[in-house]
């Protein structure tokens, strides 16, 4: 069984030498920012079964108009669609003996805790990631001032151009087309990769760039990771799911953009640290994260005609 102990000295045993420096380092940890905007509709609860459903109606098939005074009104109707997802079960555990437990020179729980807490961050956002860019519209920068689109979930061209201004206003003005909702009502979000955002910051075309800094003050809540603005799209970076190796270079990165109603998050149980129940008289110890989550993206382009979410990526 795999778990922490003393006698073997990486698995806990250099916790305990002549002399020890009195501070642990650890290892650097990705930003992941997506999980942010997902929408937690309900919590599912338990003894409730592990799908879960979700209503989406459409618009109504026929479009009123004027009247006839001695006509009567038409009659039309609307469509309900039905999305499902499932509640699945996620988490990662760290034993170790109560004589590394006695002997090491730091406390381990506390370090154990912390490397539970990274590796669910790691986890459950990289779940949620994986339905937003399940979407159906893609966009590929395939040149400075051309962006392709496509409505099927797969790129058909190769990025070659970073970012620029010219394919932000573009993919903000189809979405705009599709009737896609603003996420805060007045702007789009995009979170993007390290090597995306450096296209955007190099392009001399971007003169309406707005760094958080000068607009702070004018939003109430700014989002997690959130760098700047431009043509009402608020940006946020992120250097933990989305690539920064894709297209021709392989340095053109990944984004996502999107409205409201995006990614749907349901809960069971929420994500938690559990103490192991002690056995072998105490000498056998740990720690573990748990959760019983679901993620699915909210529309499907396919049936329902509508997606709220453009995958920014490469053939």
């Amino acid at each position: 069984m795999a778990q922490q102990v003393w006698s073997v000295s990486t698995l806990g045993g250099n916790h305990a030498v002549p002399y020890l420096t009195d501070r642990l380092r650890n290892a650097a940890q990705p930003m992941y920012r997506l999980r942010q905007f997902c929408d937690v509709k309900e919590a599912i609860g338990k003894k409730r079964g592990d799908t879960w459903l979700f209503d989406k109606t459409g618009n109504v098939a026929t479009q009123g108009g004027t009247l006839i005074e001695t006509n009567t009104i038409p009659e039309t109707q609307f469509v309900t669609n039905q999305g499902t997802g499932t509640i699945t079960e996620y988490g990662n555990s760290i034993p170790w003996t109560g004589k590394l437990d006695s002997l090491g020179q730091f406390q381990l729980e506390p370090t154990v805790e912390m490397k539970l807490r990274d590796d669910m961050v790691k986890v459950l956002e990289s779940a949620a990631a994986a339905q937003f860019i399940a979407t159906e519209l893609i966009a590929v920068c395939s040149a400075t001032n051309s962006v392709v689109f496509t409505t099927n979930g797969t790129a058909t061209a190769t990025a070659t151009s970073d970012c620029t201004a010219a394919n932000t206003r573009a993919i903000a003005n189809y979405m705009k087309k599709k009737l896609i909702p603003k996420f805060d009502g007045q702007n789009y979000v995009c979170v993007a990769s390290v090597s995306f955002l450096s296209g955007m910051h190099e392009d001399t075309a971007a003169g309406g760039w707005g760094d958080i800094v000068k607009y702070t003050d004018k939003v109430s809540a700014l989002l997690n990771g959130e760098v700047g603005s431009f043509y009402g799209v608020r940006f946020v970076e992120e250097t933990g799911y989305l690539s920064n190796t894709i297209g021709s270079g392989s340095t053109r990165g990944q984004a996502v953009f999107f409205g409201s109603d995006n990614v749907y998050e349901a809960v069971c149980e929420p994500e938690q640290i559990r103490a192991k129940i002690s056995q072998d008289y105490g000498r056998d110890l740990g720690l573990a994260w748990y959760a019983l989550l679901g993620w699915k993206k909210v529309w499907d382009y396919a049936v329902d005609g509508e997606q709220h979410v453009v995958f920014v990526t490469s053939a």
